[in-house]
């Protein structure tokens, strides 16, 4: 049964620059509102890319496609005991991420979150969700771990792709590792994220859920 447990929306602005990376690949950059939503709930269902990194610094980008409309509540990220805890920021954009790793038009910050990392290859749970995406759409993600900016690296994941993994629901297409600062000023390319996003059906906020219901009161 799923709690939404809590709503809290906040504005802020974020810059930052990109370093030299941990990643040793070769080397093929928004400043936005965001809305952070918290829920202490994985969703209706999920889908996960994998967890068997062999590379990482601080970020990926990657598509979903909705094949049903959904909610995101969540995600799962792989982060290495470099640093015990990491602020976790997650970008989104209509339409591919593909290409638009490096232009900050059209980029909106979801949320962040402050997560104690779990291991290399170990799922790290990060509560950032509320965004609805209706059916047949495309939206473009980016996940980095604001600490690699420090040269820490941290944000693990797997050389290769581009990768799709799908369910009945929707498909994930994995692009590329990102360098320090977002926008950053470079890309790796290609590197598949290793992650899961956890989802709703359909718009979350017009549930039965208990949170709606105290509301009532």
């Amino acid at each position: 049964m799923r709690k939404l447990l809590f709503f809290a929306a906040f504005v802020c602005f974020v810059t930052g620059l990109a370093l030299a990376g941990t990643d040793s690949g070769s080397i093929s950059p928004p400043v936005s509102q965001s809305v952070f939503f918290g829920y202490d709930a994985t969703g209706d269902d999920s889908l996960t890319t994998l967890f068997a990194s062999n590379n990482n610094f601080a970020g990926n980008s990657f598509d979903i496609v909705t094949t049903n409309a959904i909610t995101i509540v969540g995600f799962d990220v792989n982060l290495d005991l470099g640093l015990t805890h990491y602020t976790i920021d997650v970008w989104t954009r209509e339409g591919t991420a593909d290409g638009f790793e490096m232009t900050a038009a059209g980029w909106t910050l979801l949320g962040s979150e402050y997560v104690a990392a779990a291991g290399v290859d170990l799922k790290t749970h990060v509560d950032i969700g509320g965004l609805y995406i209706a059916t047949a759409e495309t939206v473009g993600v980016i996940i980095t771990a604001q600490e690699a900016v420090s040269g820490t690296g941290g944000f693990c994941y797997t050389n290769g792709g581009p990768n799709t993994y799908s369910n009945s629901d929707i498909s994930i297409t994995t692009y590329r590792g990102l360098p320090a600062g977002f926008p950053p000023a470079s890309v790796y390319t290609y590197r598949a994220w290793n992650g899961t996003v956890h989802y709703l059906y359909g718009t979350a906020l017009t549930r039965n859920t208990w949170g709606n219901i105290k509301a009532g009161f």
